[in-house]
């Protein structure tokens, strides 16, 4: 296994990657929890692509198949004012395929990405995770804090929360 930049002939996988995750938040959520649709995911990774400073960064296995992927760019105030913040970093992507969790494969790829930051002369980061979610216990666990922001998420009818960590 190793952790690789990604290209856009990646986004076919990485689309899968995130569909593959997205089916298991019925487990908690529900089973009528909407999963975004390969063709979405896929152009959301493009929009990845397209952020200026954008890193992407992906786990590969040895038969070269993608398991898990990290993207941040720079932060802005919020969704709707796209302002950008001097030292925020915004992680946009963690998602690990369900049949390699517990592997260390999410911390292996948030050290890297907070490494990466600390280089670039972030100094602090954030990301939003959909709430009750089973990746609140890893990104506290891995550092992160829950700030108390909390918005809804129409496109799957959930509210996410957001994680803060010192970088600097």
């Amino acid at each position: 296994m190793r952790l690789r930049e990604v290209t856009r002939e990646d986004i076919p996988a990485l689309a899968e990657l995130v569909h593959a995750s997205q089916l298991t938040h019925r487990d908690w959520a529900g089973p009528q929890t909407p999963v975004t649709p390969i063709a979405e995911e896929e152009l959301e990774w493009e929009l990845r692509f397209a952020r200026a400073g954008a890193w992407i960064r992906a786990v590969e296995e040895d038969d070269g198949r993608i398991v898990g992927a990290v993207a941040f760019a720079r932060g802005t105030v919020s969704r709707e004012d796209r302002t950008p913040v001097p030292g925020l970093a915004h992680v946009s992507a963690v998602f690990v395929h369900p049949d390699r969790w517990r592997r260390g494969i999410a911390g292996l790829m948030l050290d890297a990405a907070v490494a990466a930051m600390r280089e670039q002369g972030y100094e602090r980061a954030q990301l939003w995770t959909l709430e009750g979610s089973p990746a609140e216990r890893l990104y506290a666990a891995a550092g992160w804090r829950a700030d108390g922001r909390r918005e809804e998420y129409p496109p799957m009818g959930l509210n996410t929360v957001a994680y803060v960590i010192d970088v600097a």
